[in-house]
């Protein structure tokens, strides 16, 4: 396991397309964190607050597209190894769980300015390893165009089907969507409830759900990799 995700790490930051994005989502996270601090009427509003938290930490599991989304070669190597894909699938969760922990240790000083709270803090985490990772991975079922991770993301369009953009932006919509209806409706005490049971059941489950993308992946394994063959 350790040199799996010694791999995976080596995927994710020394390819351009990948290393940049991320990047961008840093420098992005940067932008509204000072919007944040700076206005007054936003300070005020818990609620926007509460969608700035979640929102940004839910970007991150797009990432889980990206490094399943990589060129014909790489698929090839990884879906034909000796090694199960359920394996291959696991160690990417540990990974992007892992990868996740850096939007909630920026988000700590926001603790000591008053502006969030430690359990809504959490509870984000959780909500976002367990429902919205769920979510991405599941998005990788319907994903059949490969993204060249050593091009540059500027002006790249490359790779984009429903898979790859449209399910994972409706997952993150969904989830978003889900928890400013209920932080609206029922206050924060209960939206805290929610974001942490719902991420919990997730993350306990996530070998079931995982073994069962796996049968869907190795289903059209072939498939898939014509598909990304051709481009």
């Amino acid at each position: 396991m350790k040199n799996l995700l010694l791999f995976e790490w080596k995927l994710f930051f020394r390819n351009k397309r990948l290393k940049q994005q991320f990047f961008m989502l840093i420098v992005l996270f940067l932008w509204f964190s000072f919007m944040l601090t700076t206005s007054p009427t936003m300070q005020e509003s818990p609620l926007i607050i509460e969608v700035f938290l979640i929102g940004m930490m839910s970007l991150f599991a797009q990432f889980v597209v990206y490094s399943l989304a990589t060129n014909a070669s790489f698929i090839e190597k990884q879906w034909t190894t000796p090694l199960s894909i359920f394996k291959i699938l696991q160690t990417k969760y540990y990974f992007f769980c892992i990868l996740s922990l850096i939007p909630f240790v920026l988000f700590l000083p926001m603790l000591f300015l008053g502006q969030a709270h430690v359990l809504n803090l959490f509870s984000n985490f959780l909500f976002v390893i367990g429902f919205m990772f769920f979510g991405s991975f599941f998005s990788v079922i319907f994903s059949y165009k490969p993204f060249d991770i050593k091009a540059s993301s500027f002006y790249n369009y490359q790779g984009m089907d429903k898979g790859n953009y449209l399910y994972p932006t409706f997952v993150v919509l969904l989830g978003v969507g889900s928890v400013i209806l209920i932080y609206w409706q029922l206050g924060e005490t209960i939206t805290v409830i929610f974001k942490t049971v719902v991420g919990l059941a997730f993350i306990t489950t996530h070998k079931t759900w995982l073994a069962f993308i796996t049968k869907k992946i190795e289903k059209k394994k072939y498939y898939r990799i014509e598909r990304f063959r051709k481009k």
